[in-house]
């Protein structure tokens, strides 16, 4: 018997689609609010761009500031019309102008929501590959749930269980639940999106979420977590890899002192002494790592007699006054003999982003520049000055093999 005809080609081309209007009432701002650091578009624009599923990655926006932060995570950005960024505007409506106006030439249109942002690279690509294989004019992803529904009344009726019978319950492990729609990903062809339909055509197949890595952000409740989630589950872009057995060897970290090691202000008495305050968590984080056998080394712009003793304390030499930081780190670097991707820096102002794209793992506070935190692998719960440095350090213990042996 013959196979019946593809429906799909074996390597469709596919357009991933962001729709991120500035516009969000629950949620001011929504797709730019920081998430554990990062705008809530970074996770999903990231994810989707790592898991090269899609041949362009577009962004559906009608606010300056989103289409910025679009375009620094490499992708298109499409105006929205007015007439699609109302509130009572639909996903379906907006997808449609897209398709309308950019006329994109591919076979799958991939409709990736922000809202959604532990979805992982690998959770693109098995949908695309199960898109493909069973041949499926749409598909989209479902979270199994295990939800005792009944019948909604009026408040003198009577109700009636509608998925299960009360006079036998089942326990949870006893019981599969049921898929629901999570809206998380849409795939489907750009013909039959403009019927009107998500999950159209004669085929229509579901791709299932880990339930626990569900999360759908609408109202302020859903933020904490979200951040709680996405600390655990959400899919952090890096510059190598850290899964166990090819976790890089850190033997130097270098850490900015202003704004990072300190929270950046400069306490003046009447007598016209400076003083800096610092955190009792980053001297204790700095001299777990050195007893792991990294080497600490500190850089600042200023010259603080502060800095100098605080690095003396905590047997960490110190390059003070320094404009070129990413020469000096590099300096270091050679003079140990070391690969860039031996080397860890945390920092938070502009003049740090250079050493933090160099390096093999870069960090930074919660406080710092938005250009900066984009750039890190890892941003602490806190700001500079509040024990950000001592969680990098933690962060590094636990993801990367030490010199003295640990992970």
């Amino acid at each position: 018997m013959e196979s019946p005809k593809k429906r799909v080609k074996e390597n469709p081309k596919i357009v991933g689609l962001i729709l991120a209007r500035g516009g969000s009432k629950g949620i001011p701002l929504k797709n730019i609010k920081l998430l554990n650091g990062r705008p809530l578009l970074y996770w999903t624009l990231h994810s989707l761009r790592d898991s090269e599923v899609a041949d362009e990655i577009w962004v559906s926006t009608d606010h300056d500031e989103i289409e910025r932060i679009a375009k620094e995570g490499g992708a298109r950005v499409h105006r929205r019309s007015p007439e699609v960024s109302t509130d009572t505007t639909t996903s379906i409506a907006a997808v449609q102008e897209f398709v309308q106006i950019q006329k994109p030439k591919c076979d799958v249109v991939l409709l990736a929501q922000a809202t959604s942002p532990c979805i992982t690279p690998d959770h693109y690509r098995k949908l695309v590959e199960k898109y493909v294989e069973c041949e499926f004019d749409s598909i989209f992803t479902v979270t199994r749930r295990h939800d005792f529904r009944w019948k909604e009344v009026d408040e003198t009726s009577s109700s009636e269980a509608l998925n299960f019978n009360p006079k036998n319950r089942p326990r949870r492990q006893d019981w599969r639940g049921e898929l629901c729609e999570d809206g998380a990903i849409y795939a489907t062809t750009p013909d039959l999106l403009m019927t009107g339909i998500f999950q159209g055509g004669k085929r229509v197949g579901y791709y299932e979420m880990p339930s626990n890595m569900f999360v759908d952000i609408d109202v302020p409740d859903d933020w904490s977590i979200a951040e709680s989630k996405v600390r655990k589950y959400g899919y952090d872009p890096t510059r190598g890899d850290l899964r166990q057995g090819t976790r890089p060897v850190i033997r130097l970290l270098v850490v900015n002192a202003d704004g990072t090691l300190t929270n950046g202000q400069t306490y003046v008495s009447d007598d016209g002494k400076e003083m800096r305050s610092y955190h009792s968590r980053d001297a204790a984080g700095i001299q777990k790592i050195e007893r792991m056998g990294v080497v600490v080394k500190i850089v600042s712009t200023t010259l603080c007699d502060a800095h100098k003793h605080r690095a003396d304390a905590m047997n960490a030499s110190i390059a003070m006054g320094c404009i070129d930081k990413l020469s000096q780190v590099d300096s270091w670097r050679q003079e140990m003999k070391l690969e860039w991707n031996q080397v860890a820096f945390i920092g938070d102002d502009l003049l740090d982003k250079e050493c933090i794209l160099k390096v093999g793992i870069g960090g930074a506070p919660h406080d710092a520049e938005l250009d900066v935190r984009l750039a890190s692998r890892y941003v602490a719960p806190m700001g500079g000055g509040q024990g950000a440095v001592g969680s990098f350090c933690s962060y590094l213990m636990q993801n990367c093999r030490m010199p003295g042996g640990g992970h």
